[in-house]
C-alpha cells in the first residue's frame, strides 16, 4: 500500500511527496521533554548528547524534535554487553 502521492504546497509549485510510514508509532516526533522522560536524562544532557554525541534531532523553531525510531537505532552504538 505505498500509493506515490503528491501534494502541491499551496503557496509555491514546489511537488511534496507523501509520507507513507509503514508503522507509525516508529515514526512518532517526540519533544525534548519526551525525550528526557523516555532516556531518564536531564535537558541538559539531551543538549549535550546532540551536540557531542550525535544524537540525532530536528530543529524545528527553538526546540527539538527527534524520531523514537531513530533513537532506539542511535541508542543501539551504546549497548554493552558482558562477555561470559
Amino acid at each position: 500500500m505505498s500509493a506515490k502521492k503528491n501534494t502541491k504546497d499551496t503557496d509555491s509549485d514546489v511537488d511534496i511527496p507523501a509520507m507513507n510510514f509503514e508503522s507509525p508509532a516508529d515514526e512518532t516526533l517526540m519533544t525534548t521533554v519526551e525525550v528526557m522522560r523516555f532516556l531518564n536524562l536531564s535537558r541538559t544532557k539531551v543538549w549535550m548528547m546532540i551536540q557531542n554525541e550525535g544524537m540525532p534531532a530536528f530543529k524545528i523553531g527553538g526546540d527539538y524534535r527527534f524520531r523514537k525510531s531513530e533513537l532506539i537505532v542511535w541508542m543501539e552504538k551504546y549497548r554493552f554487553s558482558k562477555k561470559k
